[in-house]
């Protein structure tokens, strides 16, 4: 599952111009989501919808 959620937030970063890695809350795609509750100040938390 990694090598594909690199991929899909490779194609976010570059199709968005993202700068700045707190863009990257912004990314939800093929049942991967940012989320909050699990980051801390230093770290961007991703997780698939079937790990709930």
């Amino acid at each position: 599952y990694a090598k594909k959620a690199r991929g899909l937030m490779s194609r976010f970063i570059i199709e968005n111009r993202l700068t700045k890695p707190e863009q990257l809350t912004g990314f939800n795609s093929e049942g991967y989501f940012f989320d909050e509750a699990s980051s801390s100040n230093g770290e961007l938390v991703f997780k698939r919808y079937e790990q709930r």
